[in-house]
């Protein structure tokens, strides 16, 4: 009996042992490992970025993640456990090319960053002056300046000029001598600008214009120059002329400022300006009118703006005359032959045809003859005649078997009894153009 119950109750000891040995006994721990995949973006240009890195991890398996370079910054996740993801950025680059690591779950991760591309310098070229160029007068008071752009190197961004107008070419700091106009949009191929005033009339003005976008300005374009529009004014006297009948020299005179110029042109045929044709200030014009051998008739001349009328009365007389060839016949030619089987000499005759219009009669003739050959040759008559004959021999130069012509100048003057002359001229109104042919002897 005690001994069974021995038993029992060691029995009993060693269950409690048993249990109390498997409440006591420590957890086994997990063994971890942990993988940093390749980051999202390893090589980054110069504007920088963003990249990220995958970590794989079993549950409860802390990691971290750190930078080792100053332009990469972990900016998400620095640590964990289990899976995560490392978010982390790239700094803008202003040097070289560079290197860094980031430390992610035990891995070393490379990450490279490329230099910036070089950049182009902005430059600027003086523009080119265009217009107005070289003086010209302009016709406004405001007058649009243009200058050819300026070439730009590099991104020169948004360009505007600079117009400056000074009479002088110093273009002093003077508000009173040097105008400008500035910040004018860039156009396109050309960029044009107006000052904002008038310039005073009648100056010679010296201009130039530059570029610049803010940063950088060029160089002035060369200075040119255009002259403002005058605004002269101009008394012509007198305004219109009675000329004689067989013609006359007449003066008129011109009053303006000493800067003024001005010209002066005739409108009709019988008017010559002889002197005078153009000026500045002060001056004056002669003009030649011709002697009328028909009607009464006008003309006009415009002087410095001004129109000068010139008026001649009809002609009491008819005047003209005709060429005669007595060798070859009484009949009128243009042509008188100097030609003969010996060498005698040609007789060449020239006849008036003038008669008068009224109670006047004819009171004298002058003539006058001219032609080269072998030198140059006048002959004259003034007298009552109304004829006039002269003579040539054959066979000088030049001369030939067929016959060489020679210009020949005729001029006939007539004058009747209340003072009046007409003159007239071959090669000219009515009058037909007249030669001499002249032949070797024999012929």
């Amino acid at each position: 009996m005690k001994l069974q119950q021995l038993t029992a109750f060691a029995v009993l000891i060693a269950i409690g042992a048993t249990a109390c040995s498997k409440k006591n006994t420590t957890p086994t721990q997990p063994t971890c490992t942990t993988t940093a995949g390749q980051p999202s973006t390893s090589t980054f240009a110069a504007e920088g970025g963003t990249g990220t890195v995958a970590v794989t991890a079993a549950s409860g398996c802390a990691w971290t993640a750190a930078s080792n370079a100053s332009f990469i910054t972990i900016t998400q996740n620095t640590s964990g456990s289990g899976n995560g993801t490392v978010q982390f950025t790239v700094a803008a680059n202003t040097g070289a090319d560079r290197t860094g690591t980031i430390a992610v779950a035990g891995s070393t991760l490379t990450i490279t960053q490329r230099a910036p591309a070089p950049v182009t310098p902005v430059t600027l070229t003086a523009p080119v002056a265009r217009s107005p160029i070289g003086g010209q007068t302009v016709d406004t008071p405001r007058p649009s300046l243009t200058v050819t752009n300026s070439t730009a190197t590099g991104s020169p961004g948004t360009v505007t000029y600079r117009f400056e107008v000074s009479d002088q070419s110093s273009f002093p700091n003077d508000p009173v001598r040097t105008f400008s106009v500035d910040g004018v949009a860039q156009g396109s191929g050309t960029t044009s600008g107006v000052i904002p005033r008038d310039l005073g009339p009648a100056v010679l003005w010296y201009w130039h214009a530059r570029a610049t976008n803010g940063t950088v300005t060029s160089a002035y374009s060369d200075t040119e120059t255009f002259r403002t529009p005058s605004t002269c004014s101009y008394t012509v006297s007198p305004t219109s002329i009675t000329a004689s009948v067989g013609g006359s020299n007449h003066t008129v005179t011109v009053t303006t400022d000493a800067t003024c110029s001005w010209t002066a042109v005739s409108n009709a045929s019988f008017i010559t300006v002889t002197s005078g044709a153009s000026g500045t200030g002060n001056g004056t014009v002669t003009l030649a009118v011709a002697s009328s051998s028909g009607g009464a008739r006008s003309g006009t001349v415009t002087i410095a703006g001004q129109t000068v009328t010139v008026t001649q009365s009809s002609s009491a007389l008819s005047v003209s005359f005709r060429l005669i060839d007595p060798g070859r016949g009484p009949g009128a030619t243009n042509e008188c032959q100097i030609r003969s089987l010996t060498s005698t000499a040609t007789t060449c005759t020239l006849e008036s045809t003038s008669f008068p219009l009224g109670t006047n009669a004819i009171v004298s003739y002058a003539w006058t003859v001219q032609y080269v050959y072998p030198s140059p040759s006048q002959k004259t008559l003034s007298g009552s005649g109304a004829t006039f004959s002269f003579t040539d021999t054959c066979g000088q130069t030049p001369s030939s078997a067929t016959g060489e012509p020679i210009d020949l100048s005729v001029t006939l003057t007539v004058t009747d009894t209340n003072g009046d002359s007409v003159t007239v001229r071959s090669g000219t109104g009515s009058q037909p153009a007249l030669i001499l042919r002249t032949f070797t002897c024999g012929i």
